[in-house]
């Protein structure tokens, strides 16, 4: 159950209403981790403008980024986000066969060598809070220092988005549970 009550929309600002205009986006309605988020209108309008510079206008591959995204979410085992980039991911191009070993929890295999440099650094930042020199190299010759850049702000976002999800109990689109 969602420790939160949903925003009211019409007792916000003006100004809050506008911001909450901007964050709902072409959503039907405001949900997830920004359900909760727009209860401090300016920080849901700073994560926004950071989700829109890293998934939206970023130089990383979308498949990558739902890697990424997939990744630490299973991490901090954030069932909303993972019920709704599951099929965002197998849509972007990663293969069922990823995507199902790390809902398991498995070390997927990896038939492309820079989702397997995504999943290693990732996954060492995620279990030892840094990048060994050998991971980070390899991050860098398979995607380059910008991809690289962009692949641990998003690591990070989501490892807030997982938090927010987590912390507050944000309830899955349809009831799912995935983990």
């Amino acid at each position: 159950m969602a420790r939160y009550e949903p925003v009211q929309f019409e007792k916000l600002t003006p100004e809050h209403k506008a911001l909450y205009e901007n964050v709902r986006g072409k959503r039907p309605k405001l949900v997830g981790p920004f359900s909760v988020l727009m209860h401090n209108p300016a920080l849901a309008g700073a994560v926004n403008q950071v989700v829109d510079v890293v998934r939206k206008d970023g130089k990383l591959e979308k498949r990558l980024y739902e890697l990424i995204v997939l990744i630490v979410v299973r991490n901090w085992q954030a069932a909303y986000a993972w019920a709704v980039h599951d099929p965002l991911g197998r849509a972007a191009g990663l293969s069922g066969d990823v995507v199902d070993a790390l809902q398991a929890q498995r070390k997927p295999v990896f038939a492309k060598s820079d989702e397997r440099a995504i999943y290693e650094a990732i996954t060492e930042l995620l279990d030892n809070k840094k990048i060994s020199d050998g991971t980070y190299q390899n991050l860098v010759k398979e995607i380059g220092f910008d991809n690289a850049l962009e692949a641990v702000a998003c690591a990070g976002l989501y490892c807030m988005v997982g938090s927010v999800i987590n912390a507050f109990e944000v309830p899955t689109p349809n009831g799912e549970k995935p983990f």
